[in-house]
């Protein structure tokens, strides 16, 4: 017994040394190395996203953006920062000569009830209108918001306003707003008889103010979506709906490759 317990410590203490030998290695032998790189002709969140997998993955490596100042700093090991350098040369490049893609997007309120205060949908959605009406359960609508932006192929969008509660059956405190905004990651285009607009991703979410009683303040609750996008060119097409209360928003959307 007396040799069984000695050979187990032997194993304990082994053990420890080779894992304290790990530890001062991660600890003391491998250097992080920080760097800002400046991004001119894209997106920085989008190029992130690209170059997320090139870093190292350990603990105390990262990578923020910064959209307003169009920046991505990494913090990594030297071959990883070098990598990534490489890899922002060759996504940062220009496209000034590809043509522009136009986005309308439409926001519909569909109801159970009459809506009052809703802009009157517009002709060129009714028929899409129509369709929801044989497919959803709501017997009124309305548009909420609608806008038109133009971006680059290779490029996103993004937009946000302030939702009238009225409009939602909803009842909120001053200073307590309610949110929209969408975000269009990498846009793309494809030719050919019936041209093509592809959307990586389609963003969309609303945050409402949720009362939770007592002295705790007011918090905000995210409702949306997010889904890839195929559109035809000139098509309108139903991208997602949210739905609040007795109440849904259906976002629309239509693309068109402008003219050079």
């Amino acid at each position: 017994m007396k040799r069984i317990t000695i050979v187990i410590a032997a194993l304990l203490i082994a053990a420890s040394a080779i894992a304290q030998e790990k530890t001062d290695d991660y600890n003391t032998v491998r250097d992080f190395r920080s760097k800002v790189f400046e991004v001119h002709n894209r997106e920085a969140e989008e190029v992130a996203s690209s170059i997320r997998l090139l870093g190292s993955g350990f603990k105390g490596a990262g990578l923020s953006i910064n959209n307003e100042m169009h920046t991505i700093t990494v913090r990594d090991f030297p071959e990883n920062i070098a990598a990534i350098e490489g890899a922002i040369a060759r996504l940062d490049h220009a496209i000034a000569d590809a043509p522009d893609i136009e986005m309308k997007i439409s926001v519909l309120i569909g109801s159970k009830t009459p809506l009052a205060g809703a802009a009157t949908v517009p002709d060129e959605l009714a028929p899409v209108v129509k369709q929801l009406e044989s497919t959803l359960r709501y017997a009124h609508y309305g548009l909420m918001t609608a806008t038109v932006q133009r971006t680059k192929p290779g490029l996103g969008l993004k937009g946000s306003g302030v939702a009238e509660p009225t409009l939602l059956g909803m009842t909120v405190k001053e200073g307590q707003p309610i949110l929209y905004s969408y975000h269009l990651f990498h846009i793309t285009a494809t030719s050919g008889e019936r041209p093509s607009i592809d959307i990586e991703n389609f963003e969309f979410s609303m945050r409402v103010p949720i009362s939770v009683g007592g002295a705790t303040p007011t918090q905000y609750q995210s409702v949306g979506f997010e889904t890839p996008v195929s559109i035809h060119q000139n098509e309108k097409v139903v991208i997602g709906t949210t739905t609040m209360g007795d109440k849904a928003l259906i976002v629309v959307v239509t693309a068109t490759v402008a003219a050079k």
